[in-house]
């Protein structure tokens, strides 16, 4: 496509995110889909997948943010046992909100600081 310079072009994520010839069952939340066989993360990313947006614009914090995610994440749960509360289920469900942003249902959870910390 021939775009006129000064055009602002925005990325439809929730059509990337949806697309059924990308995905298997997009509608569902299904983290195993960037697993391989053996449960590591699969090499190559999906070209339908940009959490950190692609071309001129991609997010240079990239390569820092995975790291510090993981050792985030890791240090979260060291330090905390995280629960639903006693008989409560998950709800995945997502809510669309504006412009292809979807948002997960509000629920509650149990925060407890692990033994020994």
């Amino acid at each position: 496509y021939d775009v006129p310079k000064g055009t602002t072009v925005l990325i439809n994520y929730w059509a990337l995110n949806h697309d059924p010839k990308q995905w298997k069952d997009p509608e569902q939340f299904d983290p195993h889909r960037f697993l391989d066989e053996n449960g590591k993360m699969k090499p190559a990313k999906p070209d339908s997948w940009l959490p950190f947006s692609a071309g001129h614009r991609v997010c240079l914090g990239e390569s820092l943010a995975k790291p510090e995610l993981l050792l985030m994440s890791a240090n979260l749960l060291q330090r905390f046992e995280i629960s639903l509360p006693e008989g409560v289920k998950p709800n995945l469900e997502c809510h669309m909100q504006g412009f292809g942003v979807e948002l997960p249902s509000d629920y509650k959870i149990v925060v407890k600081e692990r033994a020994g910390r």
